[in-house]
């Protein structure tokens, strides 16, 4: 079946918003939407409406559509959020999870970070950590790591853009917690994976610090 024009719309927008290809704090209108995208008016219409409900963008009046920011604030109820959340859910639904996954997570971070792509980094983290809230089967859980978890991978986004060598501190922290898994050691793949979050709120702190606070108006071309 072929994905509805209001749906790929949607799913676009919050693509580039998530890659920042869209910054935050940039300023869009509909006529930089419409050439995107090559849709008409009405899909945008209906995607904008979806993503200010959600948060991820905001209506400024005789403005144009602001793409959410992301603020200090912001990083640290995010990362609150994740510290409650995921250490609880690799301690009680780790056990459920496939030993070949782990294995394969172990495989791919013990990879030189220099034979793979960002891009590839970025994917497989996300697989790791959502594999635990999934695993969980509770949709309450669930619907709760949607939002910080959208925010977080502008963070890293952001981060990998600037330099630095936390990519590959990352994937160490990431190997880390691999091997007690494959273990079976929750208690310390649990601290292991609250240390990686808490150096990882340390750098999405100094990312958002950095961040230019006026908003970026982006132009139909």
């Amino acid at each position: 079946m072929m994905m509805s024009l209001k749906l790929f719309a949607y799913n676009a927008i919050k693509e580039k918003i998530i890659r920042c290809e869209y910054p935050p704090n940039s300023l869009l209108n509909e006529e930089i939407l419409k050439q995107d995208l090559h849709v008409s008016r009405t899909p945008i219409r209906d995607a904008i409406g979806r993503l200010e409900q959600e948060n991820i963008i905001k209506i400024l009046p005789k403005r144009g559509i602001l793409v959410t920011g992301i603020t200090l604030e912001d990083v640290k109820q995010i990362f609150e959020t994740r510290l409650l959340i995921e250490p609880y859910t690799m301690k009680i639904y780790g056990k459920t999870i496939s030993p070949d996954a782990y294995r394969e997570f172990l495989d791919f971070f013990s990879t030189s970070i220099d034979a793979v792509s960002t891009e590839m980094v970025n994917q497989k983290d996300n697989d790791f950590h959502l594999r635990f809230i999934t695993a969980s089967n509770n949709p309450y859980l669930i619907q709760a790591n949607e939002y910080p978890f959208f925010q977080d991978m502008r963070l890293r986004i952001l981060s990998a853009s600037m330099g630095g060598d936390r990519i590959r501190t990352s994937q160490m922290e990431h190997l880390a917690i691999a091997r007690w898994c494959c273990e079976k050691d929750w208690k310390n793949a649990a601290r292991a994976l609250k240390e990686h979050l808490v150096f990882s709120r340390k750098r999405a702190l100094d990312v958002v610090g950095s961040l230019k606070r006026t908003p970026i108006l982006l132009s139909a071309v």
